[in-house]
């Protein structure tokens, strides 16, 4: 019996191998997820800070944001929200990615990116965040938002 390696052996083995296995997917999920954050922000969320900097709210509106914001925020309220606020803010200028984090729904499929940005205005940046989701087929803004003291996020146009 000295020959044969133990049942214990094997299993640890096993579990060895099943643990490569998760990190070595793991780790190339990782990858295709910068990939997914890299071509939202160059498509989506550049065209949206454009438009938004051009003062074309309502092509921002159109083109930019999840069929569910669009029902929930008709077109009309979006300009006249956006109106405000770059009378507060003056314009903005730019959005430069901070900090990623990628989720995915078990059941829906349905894949939801959190991004921080640095947004620039005249004189000044701040942090706030934009979160994504590809529901409708491709990704799309579902809301931007501006982090609490209690590290909750609250819906902020931008």
């Amino acid at each position: 019996m000295k020959g044969t390696p133990s049942s214990g052996l094997w299993v640890l083995l096993l579990l060895v191998a099943a643990g490569a296995a998760v990190f070595w997917l793991a780790r190339r999920g990782f990858k295709a997820d910068d990939a997914i954050v890299r071509e939202a922000d160059r498509t989506v969320v550049a065209e949206y800070v454009r438009l938004v900097g051009e003062r074309k709210y309502a092509e921002a509106w159109e083109r930019c944001l999840t069929k569910s914001y669009r029902e929930e925020v008709p077109r009309e309220k979006f300009v006249a929200a956006h109106e405000k606020r770059r009378a507060e803010t003056g314009a903005l200028a730019g959005a430069r990615l901070l900090r990623q984090q990628v989720s995915r729904n078990l059941f829906t499929r349905t894949r939801t990116l959190h991004l921080l940005y640095e947004l620039s205005y005249p004189g000044r940046t701040v942090p706030e965040y934009a979160v994504l989701n590809d529901a409708d087929g491709a990704f799309l803004i579902e809301g931007t938002y501006h982090e609490t003291a209690g590290e909750t996020l609250d819906f902020l146009l931008w």
